[in-house]
């Protein structure tokens, strides 16, 4: 565990989840108010990307008029956030399943106003069943859906959670478009899209998905596997570094972000 982390983890030992939570929530507010106050477009993907991830810069270079758009492991908000500001007219469904990072995203949607964002406390799998999460306690806002062997202290947090697929939630809510995917699930990945084979053959959306191998190797797979599933339903690979581009066969253990995009897609 890194010096940082220790430090993290003791702090959070001598404060109550009350105090954490407000705190985590204190300091994304501020952070996020930052940014509100930006009026010119350009200079908030800009200066917004620069905070949290360059890579945002890419989305509105290949991203244009989405009506509809779903963020899978929202966290406590910031691409629901970015992408609300900058695609007003877009509905943007936002699965965040554990219960203390979801109450935060919450008041960030409510503090900012944003209409066009929908939080939906669910997790996103390849069957619908209930599922065990949990938090390393040093880090209250990152969880992970617990696998064999997971390497829990009994000061980490549990949860059992819903997931469902994105299949099913798009038959449920009759979408008939979806332009775009951001998925962050730690790990996950191979499963959320399993549960979403359906949806991408039929309406193929443009997919931001970070896969990291230390991830998915916690739930016996392995990041090849997840760019098999996307190229036998048609799509290409795409790694992503800051604002640029490169097309893969293979996943990186240098690059953690990936764009998949079906072929007849052109940038």
């Amino acid at each position: 565990m890194k010096l940082k982390d220790k430090i993290r983890k003791l702090v959070f030992l001598l404060l109550n989840a009350r105090d954490i939570d407000r705190l985590r929530y204190l300091k994304f507010n501020y952070k996020f108010s930052k940014f509100s106050k930006y009026k010119d477009r350009n200079s908030f993907i800009k200066g917004f990307s620069n905070f949290y991830e360059p890579e945002m810069v890419l989305i509105p270079k290949i991203l244009h008029n989405p009506e509809v758009i779903v963020d899978v492991g929202a966290n406590y908000g910031p691409y629901s956030f970015f992408l609300s500001k900058i695609y007003p007219n877009s509905k943007i469904f936002a699965f965040e399943p554990s219960t203390r990072t979801f109450n935060i995203f919450k008041k960030i949607v409510k503090k900012f106003n944003l209409q066009n964002v929908i939080p939906i406390k669910k997790g996103l799998g390849s069957i619908e069943e209930k599922k065990e999460i949990f938090m390393p306690s040093y880090y209250t806002i990152l969880a992970y859906v617990s696998y064999k062997n997971s390497n829990k202290n009994k000061e980490d947090l549990t949860e059992e959670i819903d997931v469902t697929t994105l299949d099913s939630f798009v038959k449920r809510n009759g979408l008939k478009k979806l332009d775009f995917i951001k998925c962050d699930v730690e790990g996950f990945e191979l499963q959320v899209f399993k549960g979403a084979k359906k949806t991408l053959k039929k309406l193929k959306p443009i997919v931001f998905v970070e896969i990291e191998e230390r991830h998915t190797k916690k739930y016996g797979t392995n990041p090849q596997d997840v760019l098999k599933l996307f190229k036998g339903l048609g799509y290409l690979c795409y790694s992503v570094k800051k604002d640029k581009i490169s097309k893969t066969e293979r996943v990186s253990k240098e690059i953690p972000l990936y764009l998949l995009a079906h072929k007849k897609q052109k940038f």
